[in-house]
């Protein structure tokens, strides 16, 4: 609730102290990193200065994730991001943004992913069972979140984006293999 707050008042004092344009829009969008892949649709809103076209970004996605952990085990789940974008966006744009698990962090969902007892009992890299790695390094889920930058080209109401993410995802019992995710995005604009 405090996030959400936060966000609020954050928007609020942006269109009330700058000429803004608004753009309300409508995404796909695909990540990948070698088999893994991120799937999504969603919506976003530009806020833009009128004079200047710096503004910030807000956007939503819900989809279905597929990443392989650090034991090339295969672990699917409902991936709901919610970014923010700071940058130029203009006809040609660019950007950097942040963002994290909305569903993880309003469900508080971080202890219901998949671990199968039976693995700890196999054998990997010469000795290290998934117990030793869970005692030695790290058993919390954190709530899953990334770092990224991008750019795209606007024409009239559609826009076509090319980024690139660092994500943070793991779950109660395992770390995803891959942390740079590169995506493409398009999105219709209202």
């Amino acid at each position: 609730m405090k996030l959400f707050i936060i966000v609020v008042l954050f928007f609020y004092s942006v269109t009330s102290y700058a000429e803004t344009t608004e753009n309300l829009g409508f995404f796909i969008k695909t990540e990948f990193n070698d088999d893994d892949y991120i799937n999504g649709f969603g919506s976003e809103v530009w806020l833009t200065n009128k004079t200047s076209d710096f503004g910030v970004a807000v956007n939503t996605s819900i989809g279905n994730a597929k990443v392989t952990d650090m034991f090339n085990v295969k672990h699917s789940y409902l991936a709901w991001d919610l970014g923010f974008k700071f940058g130029y966006f203009s006809d040609v744009f660019i950007y950097g943004e942040v963002g994290f698990d909305l569903g993880e962090l309003i469900l508080r969902d971080r202890d219901e992913d998949d671990y199968d007892e039976d693995i700890s009992f196999r054998d990997f890299f010469g000795g290290l069972t998934l117990d030793d790695y869970y005692d030695e390094y790290d058993r919390s889920n954190d709530i899953d979140g990334y770092l990224g930058a991008g750019i795209g080209v606007k024409f009239d109401t559609v826009t076509f984006e090319a980024y690139s993410r660092y994500r943070q995802i793991d779950g109660e019992y395992w770390k995803a293999n891959n942390q740079v995710f590169n995506g493409i995005k398009l999105t219709l604009l209202f």
